[in-house]
């Protein structure tokens, strides 16, 4: 049996048990709706070319599907320090913790279930309509969805936690911010355990689907920060629409274990729209970090920026690409990519794969994309000015991912993010060094 078919065997199981329904007795709909798109789409694979890279093989020795019953969740894990000025969500194995009320919030406003049905894609009818497919799969299991709206000034932190290494994770938000609102999101995925043997399937699944639709003038600075721990397949999937003038900031860092899949998609729909990633991607080991960021313009003088950053250790694979299309219908659009990625093994691989479609005369357009390993001749300049070895190349990795860390807000979670990084490379004077 395909492993589609028994991802949507046990939805339908599910689906007519108790825990097919939402609290108030109502069946999901949006669940429904995402369970016959995956029908009819399938399961992505390497023949698919935004999903060459993943790490599909895997998905095939998954052996179940659906999050953890109630009664294997545990709440013992150590949470990191709340961050100032942060309301704070908790969620375990894809339930908010403790039932997690709505922090107290008068810009936050948590909407009815209704709101919560599954929408589509951030570019439904285009080249990128098939990215999104692993979405399906969160919003189809996600056990607690969640929709909110953003009337005025809010921060806001959400934590997914696993409480098991063997623990499936899914979970499904929607974040609604007003005309003229502002929200500072953080998210962190974080869990038990370690990295096991490399001969072995992963032992737990993870979906995340986040949507995000940004009102005439809202702003939005959203900071990811990947470090679960375990031999966890993972698949974050991100869609976001943005209404005119809007500003969407967005930095991502990925440095857990297990292998992982990122598609991000973004539409900017309205006049001088803006976004500004920044992500990286730290791997090691047999590891797989793939990243698929897909950017739509859609109207005049929208402005857009990607800057990927990405090392591979030992036998690691690193892989991104950002596609962007320019619309007839965006004169005056301005589009900067810069992916770079750095091959730290014998048997490490690095993919990086920039792609404009312009459909337009009036724009300005730049994009690059480098792959290789430490250079020689900077490292012998600081060899020969009596530096180590190890920490002449701790200093050259670093310098390669410091316009990354610089868009990481607030400071404490700078400091989380550099030391998870430098774990993640087993970087050692970094380490010591951030201690």
């Amino acid at each position: 049996m395909s492993a589609l078919e028994r991802l949507l065997g046990e939805f339908a199981a599910l689906a007519a048990s108790d825990a097919g329904v939402d609290g108030a007795g109502r069946r999901d709909t949006g669940a429904d709706a995402a369970a016959a798109a995956l029908r009819a789409q399938g399961l992505p694979t390497r023949r698919d070319e935004n999903w060459h890279y993943a790490d599909l093989r895997a998905l095939e020795g998954i052996r179940q599907f659906r999050a953890a019953p109630p009664a294997q969740r545990t709440a013992d894990a150590q949470l990191p320090e709340p961050l100032e000025g942060h309301a704070r969500l908790v969620y375990i194995d894809g339930v908010l913790a403790g039932g997690s009320p709505l922090p107290a919030s008068p810009a936050l406003t948590r909407l009815p279930v209704a709101a919560v049905a599954a929408s589509p894609p951030a570019d439904p009818s285009g080249e990128f309509a098939g990215d999104a497919r692993m979405g399906l799969v969160a919003r189809m299991f996600a056990p607690e969805p969640l929709a909110l709206r953003v009337t005025g000034s809010a921060a806001l932190e959400i934590v997914h936690l696993a409480s098991s290494t063997a623990a499936n994770c899914h979970s499904h938000v929607r974040i609604e911010l007003d005309a003229g609102a502002s929200l500072s999101l953080v998210e962190r995925q974080l869990g038990f355990g370690a990295l096991v043997a490399e001969h072995l399937p992963p032992a737990a699944l993870h979906c995340s689907n986040l949507e995000l639709r940004l009102g005439a003038g809202a702003q939005l600075r959203h900071t990811r920060l990947q470090q679960a721990a375990g031999h966890a397949l993972r698949f974050n999937t991100l869609s976001a629409e943005l209404g005119a003038q809007a500003v969407y900031q967005l930095c991502q860092l990925a440095a857990g274990d297990g292998s992982e899949r990122t598609t991000a998609q973004f539409r900017l729909q309205g006049r001088a729209a803006s976004l500004r990633i920044a992500a990286l991607a730290a791997a090691r080991g047999a590891q797989s970090a793939d990243s698929q960021f897909s950017i739509v313009h859609a109207a005049p003088a929208t402005r857009s920026e990607q800057l990927f950053r990405g090392i591979a250790s030992d036998r690691a694979q690193v892989s991104c690409s950002a596609d962007v299309r320019a619309e007839a219908t965006a004169p005056g659009a301005r589009v900067q990519q810069s992916l770079r990625g750095l091959i730290d093994g014998p048997g490490a691989a690095v993919n990086l794969r920039p792609r404009l479609t312009i459909n337009t005369d009036d724009i300005q357009a730049q994009h690059g994309a480098t792959t290789g390993r430490l250079d020689e001749n900077l490292l012998f300049y600081l060899l020969a000015r009596g530096l180590e070895p190890a920490t002449a190349r701790s200093l050259l990795k670093w310098a390669l991912l410091g316009e990354v860390f610089t868009a990481v807000e607030p400071a404490p979670l700078r400091r989380a993010a550099e030391r998870a990084v430098a774990v993640q490379l087993r970087d050692a004077t970094a380490t010591e060094l951030l201690q």
